[in-house]
């Protein structure tokens, strides 16, 4: 069942499916301070009705898309990664030098890879825009992939149905019986949404969950340490229509995305898939990353989070190998971007969810891309009640968090978030009660919280941005030593407050090095490499290089850096005296006596950068 309320009904997960069993009491049995509606405070920002409310379907998003590229016409592209199951495009945005055979460092920029939280497509989209309206010049320095939903199947039958969805829209049979899809969740009393039901555990049966005796309205796990007894059972509303005993065991669900991915991926679970990147938008991204060697970071919006509240864990799987979340050598990064996160936004709290099997692990362990998730979204706090109002009664139960969302549910949003427990009828199990909170409600912000949310991640992007690496190479030293001989040396630099790669990046080895060049046959390099390697420049580290070299008759020597995310520098040392040649390179030319590799203008001495 864990399983299947992870992909059909989040809403329910938490807090013990925040709704109990047994003979739940009915709304006249409610404390009256939280029946009671209270008008939300002047000062507090309206909250809207809860989601799916007011959010766009994945075909609107498709207008997102288009506004997104034409807010920067000259540096923007429009391209097809791959689509869903169901055939829906899955697209990015590339924000940046429209000419490909110029490299630049990139940044992935990710949303909507479930249908949980419903405004990480706009947080997103918001980002973006706001990139390119209020710092279009970082578009000459960076290259930016949007993809605003890599999961548009889970969008539409979310929407379609009220009920957040995890997964994409693969068959899958969860109870393994030979049917599929046979027994989903249904709103069987008729009342337009589908919550829970709870009953007192029949005689011979499992009881897992008690009522609260202050507030009925919440059911919760027993205390033991206050000798409490479960007494009731919960689930999913719906009418056991396979007749297993079960309800709702069997949903129209598929693969999570964000479970489906090589870093410790959870085999076991039938959300997972039937094996790693088994999924066309799984395989899809993996492509896309695969094929852009240049991208040095990633912002995954969605419903993990380690940005608010940094995973500072150093265990590791079974083999002793794996981190279970980041490197430990790759912490310090991690959490300058964390503070960073949290300075920048003002978010310092947020939901989260199991990082198995997850988009930004596989990015960070096994593509050394300085990978983070965030989310942002939590429960409000409760609205200060207005100056000369009474004080709302408070009411101690056994789950403050479950309480704490009820306050909620009367005094901020417009819509109901709560739906009072009725005595129904089952088919099949008899009396029981329906009821518990509304779907969406702890999950996700609404359309207007997601709108507010979105604007204070924003600026993060930015952020991130501006701490790309920054490669700046010296101009060549030379030594004659006579006889045709020269030592020769140089060095280079990232200036920029992020490393060429993560440590991890380094030990998988799937980041390509930057590579420096001697330009004379191997033979008449005397002492030192022909072709040296950089696997890994940290942030501000510099590394200096030095040959003995064999001189050509000319007196002419050039060195060459290459990188996977800036264009190739060549440095020439040339006979005393002689002037700097001109360059027909793309970039421009300056006299100083370093340049700095980042931008297709930045300033380069007298030595020439050619464009593979």
């Amino acid at each position: 069942m864990t399983l299947l309320m992870t992909s059909i009904a989040c809403s329910i997960t938490t807090a013990a499916a925040a709704c109990p069993v047994g003979d739940p009491p009915t709304a006249s049995d409610a404390p009256p301070a939280a029946a009671a509606a209270t008008t939300p405070s002047e000062t507090t920002p309206p909250a809207g009705p809860l989601a799916p409310r007011n959010f766009i379907s994945s075909e609107q998003l498709q207008d997102r898309i288009i506004a997104l590229a034409n807010a920067a016409p000259t540096r923007s592209t429009v391209s097809q990664i791959g689509v869903s199951r169901d055939g829906l495009p899955i697209q990015v945005v590339t924000l940046g030098d429209p000419d490909l055979t110029r490299k630049r460092p990139e940044v992935l920029l990710i949303g909507g890879m479930d249908a949980v939280n419903l405004g990480s497509p706009e947080q997103a989209f918001t980002a973006a825009m706001q990139l390119v309206r209020e710092h279009p010049t970082m578009l000459d320095e960076v290259r930016v992939h949007v993809i605003l939903c890599a999961n548009p199947d889970a969008r539409t039958m979310a929407l379609q149905a009220g009920l957040p969805r995890a997964t994409n829209t693969r068959r899958i049979d969860h109870d393994r019986d030979g049917r599929i899809d046979e027994d989903s969740p249904e709103d069987f009393n008729g009342d337009g949404v589908i919550t829970l039901m709870r009953r007192v555990a029949p005689p011979g049966s499992v009881a897992t969950h008690i009522v609260d005796a202050a507030n009925p309205r919440i059911v919760r796990s027993a205390n033991r340490d206050k000798s409490e007894v479960a007494t009731h059972q919960t689930m999913l509303e719906g009418r056991d229509l396979d007749g297993d005993g079960l309800v709702g065991e069997d949903p129209a669900t598929g693969v999570d995305l964000d479970r489906n991915f090589p870093h410790r991926w959870p085999e076991f679970d039938l959300d997972a898939g039937p094996f790693p990147l088994s999924e066309p938008e799984t395989i899809a991204i993996a492509k896309f990353v695969r094929d852009h060697p240049a991208i040095v970071s990633a912002l995954i919006f969605g419903r993990h989070d380690t940005l608010a509240e940094f995973p500072d864990t150093k265990d590791k799987d079974s083999t002793n190998r794996t981190p279970m979340v980041y490197l430990e050598a790759d912490h310090a990064l991690y959490r300058e971007l964390s503070k960073a996160w949290r300075e920048t936004t003002k978010l310092e709290k947020s939901n989260n969810a199991d990082l198995a099997g997850s988009l930004v692990l596989w990015l960070a362990n096994h593509r050394g891309i300085a990978a983070v998730a965030a989310n942002g979204w939590t429960r409000p706090d409760v609205p200060a009640v207005p100056e000369g109002s009474p004080a709302p009664a408070t009411i101690a139960t056994g789950d403050d968090e479950q309480q704490a969302w009820i306050d909620l549910c009367y005094r901020l949003y417009e819509s109901p978030g709560f739906v009072e427990w009725t005595r129904n009828q089952h088919p099949r199990f008899g009396a029981v009660e329906v009821g518990g909170f509304m779907p969406f409600l702890r999950e996700s912000p609404t359309a207007s919280q997601a709108e507010v949310l979105a604007k204070k991640s924003a600026p993060f992007l930015k952020t991130l941005a501006d701490k790309l690496p920054e490669i700046n190479v010296s101009e060549i030293s030379m030594t004659d030593l006579g006889g045709g001989l020269a030592r020769i040396g140089l060095r280079i630099t990232n200036r920029g407050d992020f490393p060429t790669t993560t440590e991890m990046g380094r030990i998988t080895g799937v980041v390509p090095p930057i590579v420096v060049r001697v330009g004379v046959a191997p033979n008449d390099v005397l002492a030192g490499r022909a072709v040296e390697k950089i696997d890994r420049l940290a942030a501000h580290e510099a590394r200096d290089f030095e040959w003995t070299v064999r001189m050509p008759p000319d007196g002419k020597l050039s060195l060459t850096v290459r990188g996977a995310f800036f264009d190739d520098i060549v440095r020439e040392a040339r006979p005393a005296g002689e002037a700097a040649n001109a360059t027909t390179s793309t970039r421009a030319l300056s006299t100083s006596s370093n340049s700095t590799v980042h931008t297709s203008n930045s300033p380069v001495s007298a030595s020439k950068e050619v464009t593979p």
